[in-house]
């Protein structure tokens, strides 16, 4: 667990922002859905800028480089005022479940679970955090999914999770 640790505390000041078409980099997510472009992990660790999905690329590639056995989830929610959603990894060892979360502020860490299960619980429980007023738990869902490209669009990623495994 030692190189996750160390892992952690490498990623975990990457700030929050996205890099677009020209590759200017925002701070906010206004025009994202129009603009975003998925950064290589090169970049990403260069620059120290990403949003979640693209953090969880960056935790992908460590951990399937360390042959640790992981899973990238994203939660949505169904709004009125649209889709809110987050990405996150999660990976296994010793018979635990962990959720490694290196971008949702209020959350950061490497939190021991028991299943993943369990997980997506806990997730349901404090999305409202995320998620913010009007939350209703029964309309959180989960996806399995199998990553994002580099060169990928927003349009791109969400085309992509409607082909991947609801898990709950």
């Amino acid at each position: 667990m030692k190189e996750i640790f160390e892992f952690y505390n490498e990623i975990k000041d990457i700030r929050y922002g996205w890099h677009d078409k020209d590759g200017n980099i925002h701070e906010s997510l206004k025009g994202h859905k129009e603009k975003f472009i998925q950064q290589d992990v090169d970049t990403i660790l260069k620059d120290r800028y990403a949003i979640c999905v693209e953090m969880c690329e960056v935790q992908r590639e460590f951990f399937n480089k360390h042959q640790i056995d992981n899973k990238t989830i994203m939660i949505y929610l169904e709004t009125k005022k649209g889709i809110i959603c987050h990405t996150f990894s999660v990976f296994y060892k010793n018979n635990k479940v962990y959720w490694f979360e290196a971008s949702w502020k209020n959350k950061k860490g490497i939190h021991e679970f028991n299943s993943l299960e369990e997980v997506l619980e806990y997730y349901k429980d404090n999305f409202q955090d995320f998620a913010g007023e009007n939350y209703d738990k029964s309309k959180v869902h989960f996806i399995d999914y199998d990553g994002i490209k580099p060169g990928m669009t927003t349009t791109d990623y969400i085309l992509q999770c409607q082909k991947c495994k609801v898990i709950m």
